[in-house]
């Protein structure tokens, strides 16, 4: 398993996010995992392609999403909201190449339709798209934290995946679990296993995530020992909203103390 950081989370909260995050990686040893959400990547792209290749940093792709100023809506069925998922997942895929990144993360968001339906538009924005992925490149898609959402559970993803090839997997979302469920049982590694390619963790307090793992209440050895247990080796990233590095760094010797035992 390794640790990485998501950039959105801290991303408005910063003055400079060279210096944040040459002060993250220089601090932290073994820490080179990035996600990136594809709505910054205009205007950072340079800048993250010199850091991969002096820090030999790997990144992932966030798509935009229904909660970003794009209002990207992979579930939606009006032909505005269509026309607008596929251009961005089009051009998540475009800075994926140019990255190098092997995961483009997705949200199945809250649609007007019935599940069943939002989830025949979500299929076919994925179907539509797997064609222009470079070999050993995947789209991931990310458990929601509400009943409302077309997939937040591990049996639903379950059903939902058996409509693709190998060329599609999940993205678990720690705080989502929970947020959705109200426990920490940890049920998504239990019943998805290998399809599980990148997680997502923070700080959780009542039912809320994106705080430091040093604050709230995850149950953070169970959670570790649900991943130890499927033998997942990918990445842990965090998303954790703070202006301070030292959350960073805090949380990344919390989470150390599970991983690396």
């Amino acid at each position: 398993m390794r640790v990485g950081i998501s950039i959105k989370p801290v991303l408005p909260l910063m003055e400079d996010l060279q210096e944040f995050l040459e002060d993250i990686f220089v601090e932290l040893d073994g820490m080179k995992d990035i996600e990136v959400h594809t709505n910054d990547l205009d205007e950072f792209t340079i800048f993250l392609l010199n850091l991969a290749k002096n820090l030999k940093i790997r990144y992932s792709v966030h798509c935009p999403h229904f909660y970003s100023p794009q209002r990207v809506n992979f579930c939606s069925g009006s032909k505005k909201d269509i026309e607008n998922a596929e251009f961005w997942l089009k051009k998540s895929i475009k800075y994926a190449k140019e990255l190098k990144s092997k995961y483009i993360t997705i949200h199945p968001d809250v649609s007007k339709l019935p599940k069943e339906e939002a989830l025949k538009i979500l299929e076919k924005h994925i179907k539509n798209n797997l064609k222009y992925l470079n070999k050993g490149q995947k789209l991931l898609v990310e458990n929601m934290p509400g009943e409302d959402y077309p997939l937040s559970t591990p049996n639903e993803f379950k059903h939902f995946l058996k409509r693709f090839d190998n060329k599609v997997g999940v993205c678990w979302d720690v705080g989502h679990e929970i947020g959705r469920f109200k426990n920490q049982k940890f049920e998504f590694p239990k019943i998805l296993k290998s399809k599980i390619k990148e997680v997502h963790i923070s700080g959780v307090i009542n039912f809320h995530d994106h705080y430091p793992l040093t604050k709230g209440n995850l149950n953070l050895f169970e959670c570790i020992e649900s991943l130890r247990k499927i033998n997942y080796k990918g990445s842990i990233i965090f998303e954790i909203v703070t202006k301070n590095p030292i959350d960073i760094i805090n949380s990344k010797s919390e989470i150390d103390r599970f991983i690396r035992n």
